[in-house]
């Protein structure tokens, strides 16, 4: 069983923050990421979004930042394991922790830092008739390129800020688009909404749900609607459907272990510990109790270089708490 500091759990951007920060450190870590890919949430859910509230960069692409952030957490050598499932953490008698990987007993390590975001997350489903017939024959949940719409016409469902980015980004390509909310609340930022109804090629109908998709064995073709305000139905043509209403995330759940939860998030103190001596937590899986949750890239960021200097702290007591400038090294 290979022996090491910090084994930091999820590599998304703040898993990825938290490696490099821990190789500025001079901690010893290894970064376990269940998925096959680093990123988080963007390579699944919106890698060809441009992102704007990254400090110091005015716009990127959303795939190229997590390039970016995989390629910084690489500086110091310490190691990223892909297909890494962490099935459970284990406190021994001497304080430190078996970390069992995909059920088997993998590392030992002296803090665990959970960087896991939400957790394994499935998009929510419609359950419409047709709907699991023709998934991924034009039936998706999730827009990862823009081009995969060209000249379609694309109904996407849901009233939030995920179904109007993904109708501002695919428009341009798409012959239509058709966002439809089942209600009248459309939850989106008020800047995407705007933009939607002035883009000439997105319509928005509410009170309207899908009941069945449509299509002819290899593809989608129509889909059949109620307007559930005017207890009306009715079929329209579409080449495309998008499901944004959301995604069931599955709690961080450790079988040996038992953190301290608030609402959702495992409950952390100001200096990112969980009520386990020896394990900590940052980024969209951890909040401090009673304070407001910005679930950002640069907030989770912000959050594990504070958790990074605490588990320094902690490993080694007689060490500074602040570890110095970065910009006085030379990478």
């Amino acid at each position: 069983m290979e022996e090491i500091d910090l084994v930091i759990i999820g590599a998304g951007p703040t898993g990825l923050f938290a490696t490099f920060c821990a190789g500025l450190r001079e901690v010893k870590s290894i970064t376990l990421e269940s998925m096959e890919a680093y990123g988080g949430q963007i390579p699944t859910l919106y890698p060809e979004k441009i992102v704007y509230d990254v400090q110091g960069i005015p716009r990127i692409r959303a795939q190229e930042l997590a390039d970016k952030m995989y390629e910084q957490a690489q500086l110091f050598h310490n190691t990223i394991k892909f297909g890494a499932n962490v099935t459970d953490i284990v406190q021994t008698e001497d304080k430190n922790f078996i970390i069992e990987v995909n059920n088997e007993q993998a590392y030992k390590c002296k803090a665990v830092l959970l960087c896991s975001g939400i957790g394994h997350f499935v998009p929510t489903k419609l359950g419409a008739e047709g709907e699991a017939e023709y998934a991924d024959k034009g039936v998706s949940y999730a827009v990862k390129s823009s081009a995969d719409f060209k000249d379609k016409k694309v109904a996407i469902v849901g009233g939030g800020d995920s179904a109007f980015d993904y109708a501002n980004m695919i428009a341009p390509a798409a012959a239509l688009v058709i966002i439809m909310q089942h209600n009248e609340s459309l939850k989106a930022a008020e800047s995407s909404i705007e933009n939607a109804k002035k883009s000439g090629k997105i319509t928005i109908m509410l009170n309207t749900e899908v009941k069945k998709v449509i299509g002819d064995g290899v593809k989608v073709t129509k889909l059949h609607l109620l307007n559930n305000k005017e207890n009306t139905e009715s079929d329209i043509d579409a080449d495309a459907l998008v499901v944004a209403i959301g995604h069931k995330a599955s709690p961080n759940a450790f079988k040996s272990v038992k953190l301290e939860l608030v609402n959702r998030y495992v409950k952390v103190n100001g200096e990112y510990k969980t009520n386990i001596e020896g394990i900590f937590a940052a980024g969209d899986v951890a909040n401090i109790s009673d304070q407001p949750k910005f679930a950002l890239i640069a907030v989770g960021g912000a959050e594990a270089y504070s958790a990074i200097n605490n588990v320094k702290k902690y490993i080694t007591p007689q060490a500074s708490l602040f570890g110095g400038h970065s910009s006085s090294l030379d990478l």
